[in-house]
């Protein structure tokens, strides 16, 4: 079996859905690594696939202020070191919201505040067709397109999706399913007037959600397994 080594801090954001579904379908095994331990930059070598999931930690600001998680500012740094010797060594990645954010980073791009968060439903502009779909978003910062990388998908307040190699960075959640998302609102104490119109919105296309995410899935596997 291939191995997918998938980092994320132990709640919030840290769950596969869909995506643990293609993996277990395409003969992965799943390895977690826990982004709060402050990881060795070697942690994820021989596997085949690195993950990185979402996060309540920010990289638009340095995690120093007393009311940060104090091991958040170390953990990030050492992620970064992680990603971008991965990302060297021309090996399979996807990074999903802030697991995009820091492939932006680790290659020389930015991560910027928002106004305001931005939760919606919403089709990017894209050439590729297994993009071009309703997804999920849900973030307070937007990462930029680093200089040497690809825009790939591009929604009206931000670029979403982008590839640099074998490296593919997205901020929006292909990997939801009714009851993640679900979760990922009760975690962030969402309010019921801004949780359930998305989520109401994923409960009429549950299968179609499905579809499309799988769908992503082979489509960047099959580009970067070559």
């Amino acid at each position: 079996m291939k191995t997918a080594v998938v980092i994320a801090n132990p709640v919030v954001g840290a769950e596969l859905g869909h995506l643990g579904e293609w993996l277990t379908a395409n003969d992965f095994e799943v390895r977690r690594l826990v982004r709060d331990d402050v990881l060795p930059v070697d942690a994820a070598d021989g596997a085949d696939l690195l993950i990185l999931l979402g996060s309540v930690w920010t990289m638009a600001r340095p995690m120093t202020s007393a009311d940060d998680d104090p091991h958040a500012a170390a953990a990030i740094d050492a992620e970064v070191a992680l990603v971008r010797r991965w990302v060297e060594m021309d090996r399979p990645f996807f990074g999903i919201c802030f697991g995009g954010q820091l492939l932006s980073t680790a290659l020389g791009g930015q991560v910027r505040r928002q106004p305001a968060p931005h939760i919606a439903w919403e089709t990017p502009s894209t050439n590729i067709e297994e993009l071009r779909a309703p997804w999920v978003l849900l973030h307070n910062d937007a990462f930029t397109v680093p200089s040497d990388a690809e825009l790939l998908a591009e929604a009206d307040h931000a670029p979403i999706a982008f590839r640099y190699g074998r490296a593919w960075g997205v901020q929006f959640h292909p990997e939801v399913d009714e009851s993640i998302l679900t979760q990922m609102f009760t975690d962030i104490g969402a309010a019921p007037e801004v949780s359930e119109p998305p989520l109401a919105a994923l409960r009429d296309r549950t299968a179609d959600q499905r579809t499309d995410s799988l769908r992503l899935f082979d489509r960047f596997w099959s580009e970067v397994s070559q």
